[in-house]
């Protein structure tokens, strides 16, 4: 059997000791070099071109992911984080946005981190290869219209700016975990300033980590994103990412007038926000015109969730299989019966769009 071949990157040795421990149990995992700083590092991967560098998170890691996607783009990057700095936070979004795939916060009890890293190398394993296989095919022939795009230009919005139209759907509900910052790099510059209705994600990510994702996705984008504050009134033209650490809610406080709000209950299915949260509050405020979105990540959350919004007469739109990292989440409501649509992740945005009527 092929082993995931990883590569540990930093001091101090506890670091090492801890990711060594982590994969010594699993057989499909084996560590082929360590390095205590990342230039010794970023000579070990060129080397050994490992599949994944484990590295704990510091000043350089930003340059790092940089540097290692430059010259082996094929090889993923897990950084362990501390989930208490929060300047550790804004480097890990950063990092991410240049194309680090995933995360581990170190805050939590070590046999959840464990296991959390564990998943998470051979998530990642999963796309690296899928992406080759992909690669080789296309060298053969025209990759399909449904290929995951490399880059999204901004320039390239859709929907018809200027014009008004009466939307189909009060709400865009976005659920994502596991793959989720890449896949929402990519897919919300293609929404328009015009967007008749606002958009509301919540992305399984721990507090102090979801306000710099929030402002690195409105770089990208036409339309102004932003973390959610408790009792805000969500916008036409505008995303909220849910506050890493609280659950996510929406409200109808008078006939017209919704807001968000935090609240801080038990962790759903682990997670907290939790998409089941803000999809069961929401179906009863929007009914028909809920239209909630499953993207990429691991477990179940979202299901029941969704089970409300159908059973509200709304609609429920998930991320094909081929197109995502861990199908865990929209699998979940494929096999529960609840998917309206199951589509590929570049051509959910211009779907969307045709939902809402633009």
């Amino acid at each position: 059997m092929d082993r995931i071949r990883i590569v540990v990157i930093q001091k101090p040795l506890e670091t090492i000791n801890f990711v060594a421990d982590s994969v010594a149990a699993a057989r499909d995992i084996e560590i082929v070099g360590t390095a205590s700083e990342h230039h010794a590092g970023l000579d070990m991967v060129r080397a050994l071109t490992p599949d994944i560098v484990v590295a704990r998170d510091n000043s350089h890691i930003v340059e790092f992911t940089a540097s290692v996607k430059r010259e082996s783009p094929e090889t993923g990057i897990i950084i362990l984080s501390d989930e208490s700095d929060p300047a550790s936070a804004k480097r890990v979004v950063a990092a991410l946005s240049g194309g680090a795939f995933d995360f581990v916060a170190e805050s939590a009890k070590s046999g959840t981190v464990q296991s959390l890293l564990l998943s998470k190398i051979r998530c990642c394993s999963i796309k690296q290869y899928s992406r080759r296989a992909r690669d080789v095919g296309s060298q053969k022939s025209p990759a399909p219209d449904s290929e995951l795009k490399e880059d999204v230009p901004v320039n390239k919005a859709l929907g018809k700016p200027g014009v008004s139209i009466r939307p189909k759907f009060d709400a865009i509900l976005i659920g994502v975990s596991t793959g989720g910052p890449e896949a929402l790099m990519r897919m919300m510059p293609y929404f328009p300033e015009s967007i008749p209705i606002p958009i509301i994600i919540v992305l399984h990510m721990p507090k102090d980590f979801t306000g710099p994702m929030a402002l690195a996705l409105d770089r990208k984008t036409h339309i102004r994103v932003k973390e959610t504050q408790d009792g805000e009134e969500p916008l036409r033209g505008k995303a909220y990412l849910a506050a890493g650490g609280i659950h996510c809610v929406l409200q109808l406080e008078s006939p017209g007038k919704i807001r968000l709000h935090t609240l801080e209950g038990p962790p759903e299915n682990g997670c907290r926000p939790s998409v089941d949260a803000l999809f069961r509050s929401a179906a009863p405020i929007f009914q028909a015109r809920t239209l909630a979105v499953v993207l990429t990540g691991m477990g179940i959350d979202g299901t029941k969730g969704s089970e409300s919004v159908k059973k509200h007469g709304g609609f429920v739109l998930v991320q094909d299989e081929h197109s995502s990292v861990v199908w865990g989440m929209p699998g979940s409501i494929v096999r529960a019966g609840l998917a309206n649509e199951i589509t590929p992740l570049d051509q959910i945005p211009a779907r969307i769009c045709e939902l809402i009527g633009m």
